[in-house]
Order: C-alpha cells, then sequence, then structure tokens
C-alpha cells in the first residue's frame, strides 16, 4: 500500500520550487555566458530607492510677494513635480558681495545647505536690488557667479530685472541683464527666463512705484515659477539618467 506523504510537506514543496526557481535559471543563464567565452560582466539586479527631489525658489521681495498674494509655494508642491518645494523671498535681498546672510543670496543659499537642505534644482529671481547699489558689468559679474558657484552644477533658470522707475535703473537693468546672459552661458545647466518680456506685454502687472507687482502681477510670476519647476525637473530628471544609465555589473570568472 503506497504511503502519502505528509501533507505539510505536499504543501510546501511548491513554494520552495518557486523560490528555487528564478535561483537556478540565474545560475543556468550564468553557465551559459560563461560558455560562451571568458570572462562575462552581469547587471546588478539590485536597485536603490530613487532620491528626494527638492527645488528652491532663491528670490527679493518679489518672490515673498508671489509667495504671499499667490501662494507660490504651496502650489508648487500642490504638482508634486517636486518632493520639496522651499520658497525663500525677502525684502530688499541682492545676488551677493555683501556680508549678511539674510540680504545676500548666495549666503542664503549657503546657509540653507549647511542647515541640510539639498536642493535638485533653482530659481533665481535676485538683481533687482542690485542694479540700485551697482553699475558695472564686472560687478554684476562678480555677485552672478558667486551665487551660481555656491549652487554648483545644477539645473537653474534665473529671472531677469524689470526696473523702471528711473533712467538710471532702466540702463542698469539692461546692463544687468545683458551680463546675465552672457555669465550664465559658462554655466551648462543654467538659463535665463525673460521676465522682461512678460511685464512688457503687459505692463499693468507693475506697481505704482514701477519696481513691484500688483496681485496680478504675483499672480503672473508664480505662473512663471510653475511653468519652470516643470522645465527644471524635466532637466533634473535627464541629468539623472546620464549619470546612471550604467548599471554596476559583477565579474564571472569562467
Amino acid at each position: 500500500m503506497r504511503r502519502e506523504r505528509p501533507a505539510r510537506m505536499r504543501r510546501e514543496r511548491p513554494a520552495r520550487m518557486r523560490r528555487e526557481r528564478p535561483a537556478r535559471l540565474h545560475a543556468l543563464v550564468l553557465v551559459a555566458l560563461v560558455a560562451l567565452g571568458g570572462m562575462v560582466a552581469v547587471p546588478r539586479l539590485d536597485s536603490a530607492p530613487p532620491t528626494p527631489t527638492t527645488l528652491l525658489v532663491l528670490g527679493d521681495s518679489l518672490t515673498w510677494g508671489a509667495n504671499y498674494f499667490a501662494k507660490a509655494e504651496r502650489r508648487l508642491a500642490e504638482t508634486g513635480t517636486f518632493d520639496t518645494v522651499v520658497v525663500d523671498g525677502w525684502w530688499s535681498r541682492r545676488i551677493g558681495g555683501i556680508i549678511s546672510t539674510t540680504y545676500s543670496g548666495a549666503n542664503t543659499y549657503k546657509k540653507l545647505t549647511k542647515d541640510g537642505l539639498r536642493p535638485t534644482a533653482v530659481i533665481v529671481a535676485l538683481g533687482t536690488n542690485d542694479v540700485y547699489f551697482l553699475a558695472k558689468k564686472r560687478e554684476f559679474a562678480a555677485i552672478i557667479r558667486e551665487l551660481m558657484d555656491a549652487i554648483g552644477p545644477l539645473p537653474v533658470v534665473w529671472l531677469n530685472v524689470h526696473r523702471v522707475e528711473s533712467a538710471t535703473t532702466i540702463t542698469r537693468s539692461r546692463i544687468f541683464n545683458t551680463t546675465l546672459g552672457k555669465v550664465l552661458a559658462d554655466y551648462p545647466n543654467a538659463s535665463v527666463y525673460d521676465w522682461v518680456a512678460t511685464v512688457e506685454k503687459n505692463p499693468s502687472l507693475m506697481a505704482f512705484d514701477k519696481i513691484h507687482l500688483q496681485p496680478s502681477g504675483y499672480e503672473a510670476r508664480t505662473r512663471a515659477y510653475l511653468t519652470l519647476a516643470s522645465e527644471l525637473a524635466q532637466r533634473a530628471s535627464d541629468l539623472t539618467s546620464t549619470t546612471t544609465t550604467t548599471l554596476p555589473t559583477t565579474t564571472v570568472a569562467p
């Protein structure tokens, strides 16, 4: 009379076989590859979890206004384009060239990263206050490079400057914007967003002082940030793809 195997053993065997099949299949593939000739490089099957992404918007009172009147940070976060969004705008903030942390964009960036922020991409909205104090190309170039060197090789979009309350600031804004384009050409992952064109098409976006914005202007500013966030997310993804295309390999001897 044939003896039946215990029920517990019958239930476990298929599960064990399912666990063994991938390992056996992998081993057979390795044997076949080795048999075909020499050393082979086999891609590793493990993969690291994706790195969280962070967008930083670094600006002055125009960015502060976009956050206050048009809820820029909340709306950027709600898109889900980045895992974390930080909108840091402050009245009278300049690009750099000064000791203050709060009023220097470069020093603010350094403090944020020292405190643990790890931006994946940056929107820079600075320069409006600098054209009041500075006038020369070399002065503008120096502070632009100061901030860009602090940011490093990250994807960056920098909004140009529209300040038209006097003939002096009109001229200086043009000099700044020309210099900005030339300097950013030295940074492969940086570009300029033409905020000037947006405001020139609709002058009513400007406030009475011809420096700040109406609520509708801050809404337009926030929409620009939303557009740029999508662009930067794609650029950051492309950069990540180019650095991770080659899979780590394991060398198997014959």
